[in-house]
């Protein structure tokens, strides 16, 4: 990663390996968890999501706010040029739990407005266990990637 200072590589990976982590667990349990039905309907796609992302916005903000400030306190990147968090992310709590209820929260209205809207639009009304793990590799990685990164920068 040319041109990125060690702040914005440590932030990068880390929500690289967070979204890397969840797109393998997420579908594998989503697999494991139904594996004795054909198909999950709309209302339990629905609540899946919601456990999702609840669970998973909530461990990626603990576990990434913990290291970054684990790794300030340690005294790494002392001399750099920290992003900030910006008006509407510095007006959060700062607090890994705190933070990952706040950002919990929006991640399930957001996923739950797209979700439902989608397969409404698409006219979906049920998937295949095999089909919901996909659609849990598809969304999961990138949710993990931008909550990891906000609870990094909220904690600058």
């Amino acid at each position: 990663m040319v041109g990125l200072s060690s702040m914005e590589s440590y932030i990068h990976k880390q929500a690289l390996t967070a979204a890397l982590i969840n797109t393998v667990i997420n579908p594998f349990l989503a697999f494991i968890l139904n594996r004795n039905v054909d198909s999950v309907d709309l209302p339990g796609i629905v609540i899946d999501t919601i456990i999702t992302s609840i669970v998973m916005t909530w461990l990626v903000t603990i576990f990434s706010a913990a290291d970054v400030n684990h790794q300030l306190r340690i005294g790494h990147f002392k001399d750099e040029d920290l992003p900030q968090p910006g008006p509407i992310l510095s007006r959060l709590p700062r607090r890994g739990a705190l933070l990952g209820m706040v950002l919990f929260i929006c991640t399930a209205l957001i996923m739950v407005t797209l979700t439902v809207s989608l397969f409404s639009l698409l006219g979906i009304t049920e998937l295949s266990v095999d089909r919901l793990a996909l659609f849990k590799t598809v969304y999961t990685g990138p949710i993990a990637y931008v909550v990891a990164r906000l609870a990094i920068i909220r904690q600058l």
